[in-house]
């Protein structure tokens, strides 16, 4: 590392001068690295620039032969492109940037997180002070970590350390404490039409039996007691009542629609997000005619899959579209609405048993109706505070 920095120089001599060599360097405390012997008698070996030219003056001047086999390292690079100003210019502000690199956040990770997201975190973060290209020297971690638990109301506790240039952040979440039950008295009303199938109350003052048909917004459970020693007494109904009930959705799927076709896309705009400084460097000055949709490609760096590059760049592309009538034939809309069909029926069916069901279909000039009678046994029963009068 040290000689990649600052030069090396590989010396050799043969058979005859060998011996002198090494009574020299031994004489004048020259170091050397990765000697090595020669088939003929000769002896090799590198030592830094500096020692290197102490060693070739010394040589001379007693007539102890050697020659000069490679000279390497960075120094010597730079000499050999010296008549390229602009690479020797390139590589110098490279090693600076890389060296100013090294004494910014480039990356902050989140562990933790249940609920927040970590870009939540990292916004959090922000405002407090730290982020992607914040200046480390300047990072109080103590300081942060009491503002974001004072300031935020979603965590709890806190801890930001610094590992090289990524933000290692861990967190807790604040556990919001459940709500409590409203003690407010209630009874239990009917949501739809049925027939009771089951009961399973828990209290409340029930009005309705097995078997029985029920309207929507009928008592079914009354929040009210009345005795002739306790007199009236109030309670807030809970419980369950299951009920058959017949349900119909209507999917309706039109066969002529409007369809965008899109031409060939054009790129808007390029930029470059350096540490959350965003530069853009081209831009499309051509007005847009009609209709068109925007798409942003971003695209993070990182160093072969290792870490995240505090940089990435973003494509902006514009997708100019027309509008076309389209026509879509029964068996496509019938497709179609079976699909559909199968999605409200399976957003529907997480509170209820499928006892039947009959579907029926039905095509107009203009579109396909879908009709769709559903049998099922569910819970019926809401929940519904009053109030008591003194």
């Amino acid at each position: 590392m040290f000689y990649g920095i600052f030069g090396y120089v590989r010396i050799y001599a043969n058979e005859q001068n060998c011996l002198s060599l090494l009574n020299l360097c031994m004489e004048r405390g020259y170091s050397y690295t990765n000697f090595q012997y020669d088939g003929d008698g000769g002896i090799r070996f590198d030592c830094d620039s500096i020692t290197a030219r102490r060693l070739l003056s010394r040589c001379q001047s007693r007539g102890i032969c050697v020659a000069v086999l490679k000279r390497g390292g960075f120094p010597y690079f730079l000499w050999r492109y010296r008549r390229r100003v602009g690479m020797t210019l390139g590589l110098l502000i490279g090693a600076c940037l890389l060296w100013l690199s090294g004494r910014f956040v480039w990356d902050v990770r989140v562990t933790g997180n249940e609920t927040l997201t970590e870009r939540e975190v990292c916004e959090i973060l922000r405002e407090n002070g730290c982020g992607v290209g914040s200046y480390i020297p300047a990072l109080d971690n103590n300081s942060l970590e009491n503002r974001v638990m004072i300031e935020s109301d979603k965590i709890s506790w806190i801890s930001l350390y610094m590992d090289g240039t990524v933000a290692s952040v861990q967190i807790k979440e604040n556990i919001l404490p459940p709500e409590k039950e409203s003690r407010n008295p209630a009874n239990l009303v009917a949501t739809s039409d049925g027939q009771i199938e089951l009961l399973q109350l828990y209290r409340g003052n029930c009005l309705v039996k097995i078997g029985q048909a029920v309207k929507k917004g009928e008592l079914l459970v009354s929040g009210i007691y009345e005795s002739p020693n306790a007199g009236i007494r109030y309670t807030r109904a809970a419980g369950e009542v299951l009920a058959r009930v017949e349900e119909r959705f209507r999917i309706e799927i039109p066969l002529t629609y409007e369809q965008k076709v899109y031409e060939e896309s054009r790129i808007g705009a390029i930029s470059v997000e350096f540490f959350e400084k965003n530069l853009k460097i081209f831009q499309n000055s051509r007005n847009q005619e009609g209709q068109c949709d925007i798409i942003e490609d971003k695209k993070d760096a990182n160093l072969f899959g290792i870490c995240e590059l505090p940089w990435s760049l973003s494509v902006m592309r514009e997708m100019p579209y027309h509008i076309e009538e389209m026509t879509r034939t029964e068996e496509e809309a019938l497709t179609l609405a079976y699909e559909e069909l199968e999605r409200t029926l399976g957003a529907w069916s997480a509170d209820a048993q499928l006892l039947r069901k009959s579907i029926s279909t039905t095509v107009t000039d203009t579109s396909l109706v879908l009709d769709c009678t559903v049998t099922s046994v569910k819970n019926i029963a809401e929940q519904v505070e009053f109030e008591v009068l003194p």
